[in-house]
């Protein structure tokens, strides 16, 4: 067979992962990529889907392109296809990667810009045909990154792009030529000196009232508090459903060492807790939430930014992924924005 093509698996199991890891290596991609987390989802899914289904890009009997999707009875839960006028977004959808991913791609190995796009071109037209084959009236890719080379294909292809939402990123990368035992205060130089000293502040005070704060492996017990934080804050966005404490707790425990949950305690009281993601370049700032917001006059929420962020430094990650949304925490802390888009081809497709 000529050029590209595409073959579909519906587990992770039955992909080459040896192969998926290299060109997700390669790409530069998430953890959102990686077989354990494909397969932590797929056996322990936050949100119901239909079917799952992973598109391997083949050429000259090597992978070069791929792509995890879901079939989902609803494919708009947040509302932002609909805001950008996808009819539809109430029936099944097809869409890669889900929406707990907020960095959607389809990695590639090529060899020059012509050859991504043409692998690209190929999977998206396989993406379609099989969203017609299950009868799935939208199909299309979510959370695309301002700038990615899949969107000027789509635009060829006639696909509605539209922008959606922002995510946020903190590079570490300017941090590298401190002394290890400087890079937090050199990123804590870079902020505003409201924030810098707000931060400061927050530290002295928890530490005073006894505080402390940890990074450790997930442990269901813990994990039960972590989702009941999460859900509480999620409700504040109504979407506290997003993270059923059954589900969650098997989809973290699943990531094994790609995971981490990280802890602000003040003797036997959470008061703020995490799971944050791991890959090769970043910590992902996944799901969190606080007790309350304020207590002995800092902010545990604040306390747990920290944390993170300072695990971050240590464990030499060249970015700080902070997902969507809550932009004006994320600008004090550094971040920048990043436009995310929803590629969705035509309804005659």
């Amino acid at each position: 067979m000529n050029g590209p093509y595409v073959t579909l698996a519906d587990s992770v199991d039955d992909v080459d992962a040896t192969a998926w890891e290299r060109v997700a290596a390669d790409a530069g991609a998430p953890v959102h990529y990686s077989p354990a987390y494909l397969r932590a989802y797929e056996t322990s899914p936050l949100s119901p889907y239909v079917s799952v289904h992973y598109l391997s890009a083949v050429d000259a009997g090597r992978t070069v392109g791929l792509l995890p999707c879901y079939l989902q009875k609803q494919g708009d839960p947040y509302g932002f296809l609909r805001a950008v006028g996808v009819p539809d977004t109430d029936g099944p959808a097809l869409l890669g990667h889900n929406w707990y991913c907020y960095d959607t791609r389809i990695p590639v190995r090529a060899s020059s810009p012509e050859r991504r796009d043409r692998i690209l071109d190929t999977v998206l037209d396989a993406l379609v045909d099989l969203a017609a084959s299950a009868g799935a009236p939208v199909a299309g890719l979510v959370s695309v990154a301002e700038g990615d080379p899949v969107l000027a294909v789509a635009r060829r292809k006639g696909w509605r792009v539209a922008p959606i939402v922002t995510r946020f990123q903190l590079p570490l990368r300017n941090l590298a030529q401190h002394d290890p035992y400087d890079m937090y205060d050199a990123y804590l130089a870079t902020l505003g000196a409201r924030t810098r000293r707000t931060i400061r502040q927050y530290t002295r005070r928890a530490a005073e009232a006894g505080v402390t704060t940890a990074v450790e492996a997930p442990h269901p017990r813990f994990l039960r508090t972590v989702c009941e934080l999460t859900r509480r804050t999620a409700a504040k966005h109504g979407s506290a459903d997003m993270y059923p404490e059954s589900a969650f707790i098997d989809f973290v425990m699943a990531l094994g060492e790609r995971a981490r949950v990280v802890r602000v305690d003040q003797e036997d009281r959470t008061l703020a807790a995490a799971v944050v993601l791991l890959d090769e370049e970043r910590l992902h700032m996944w799901v969190g939430g606080t007790s309350h917001a304020t207590v002995d006059s800092f902010s545990p929420n604040y306390l747990l930014w920290a944390a993170e962020i300072r695990h971050a430094i240590d464990a030499g990650k060249l970015w700080v992924e902070g997902g969507r949304a809550n932009q004006p925490m994320k600008s004090r802390h550094g971040m920048t924005p990043l436009p995310l888009y929803a590629c969705i081809a035509p309804p005659s497709s």
